[in-house]
């Protein structure tokens, strides 16, 4: 198979050699579970296909998205710092497959490889700059305006205009009540913008879509794009290897 995941795909060669012998697909159905709060980080998913979002919670506030994870990113990078333990929960919201390895594995690729691990702390950087952006994008502005962030966040990562999303997952990614993001989606189908169905929502106009949007889909795609000016290669990997045991929680 030819390798999607844009981090993995922006290796040099004798780079991505040192990792393959490792990597191993595994299906990620709608739901699954990457990582958890406060739980052990003992593998590290590159997303192939799929959108999983990370969220960050308190004991008295429910779950809230600070990140969306796609083809350009990967899922463990409290593995990639060092860390043992993930303050965030990562779960699927649009079913893929990964390209996983465990941390170990990981971890002495980077060691042997010291190239290894400044390419992924650049994508760490680029994901702390998401995570800043929406932040402020959640403070200061309108909802209309942070929904249509959301939406070209996930078509770009998907690739596709149809995104699978329901009005109840959108709420619980944007930290706001589900009739207000069917008041916002009603607008924004008003204006041709998209068009809502049961559990999808299509993106009909692009570029009405990003003037609607606020300045930080720009930032946060700006900062991707700049991890790939070395340019992208076409890795091949075994996939009919024996896939290592895993258990995936699902929710």
């Amino acid at each position: 198979m030819i390798v999607r995941n844009r981090v993995l795909a922006c290796l040099d060669r004798a780079s991505f050699r040192a990792l393959a012998p490792h990597l191993h697909a595994i299906p990620l159905p709608r739901r699954a579970i990457l990582q958890d709060h406060h739980h052990p980080v003992d593998r590290v998913y590159f997303i192939e296909r799929g959108v999983a979002s990370v969220y960050a919670r308190t004991r008295s506030d429910g779950p809230v998205e600070v990140a969306i994870v796609g083809r350009f990113g990967l899922v463990g990078v409290s593995a990639i710092l060092g860390v043992g333990r993930s303050p965030n929960r990562c779960q699927m919201q649009v079913a893929g497959e990964a390209l996983a390895i465990s941390t170990p594995r990981l971890r002495q690729a980077m060691d042997a490889i010291p190239r290894i691990r400044q390419h992924f702390l650049n994508y760490i950087h680029a994901l702390m700059v998401q995570n800043t952006q929406v932040a402020l994008c959640a403070a200061r502005h309108h909802l209309d305006q942070r929904l249509c962030r959301w939406l070209l966040l996930a078509s770009a990562r998907l690739e596709d205009a149809v995104i699978p999303v329901t009005h109840e997952m959108l709420a619980k990614n944007l930290g706001v009540r589900r009739a207000g993001i069917s008041v916002a989606l009603l607008r924004l189908q008003n204006a041709g913008a998209v068009e809502t169905g049961r559990g999808a929502c299509v993106i009909r106009d692009r570029s009405l879509l990003e003037r609607a949007s606020c300045e930080c889909y720009a930032i946060i795609e700006a900062e991707y794009r700049r991890l790939a000016q070395s340019g992208y290669h076409d890795h091949v990997l075994d996939t009919s290897r024996k896939v290592e045991s895993s258990v995936i929680a699902v929710t």
